[in-house]
């Protein structure tokens, strides 16, 4: 039996990038504890499916 180590493969891929935000935003969201950077991702996402993607 194989067994690998390190991260497991997800099931979304991810891309790295370097992004500025508002410092009070980024302290919002730090403000919550961990995982905030999850969490920041999925209000982003939550935006994507209620507004148009036209831009």
């Amino acid at each position: 039996m194989l067994i690998r180590r390190g991260r497991p493969v997800a099931s979304r891929h991810k891309t790295a990038l370097t992004i500025r935000y508002d410092a009070d935003v980024v302290a919002a969201f730090k403000a919550t504890g961990k995982g905030w950077q999850t969490r920041m991702n999925a209000a982003l996402r939550d935006w994507l499916q209620t507004h148009s993607a036209r831009l």
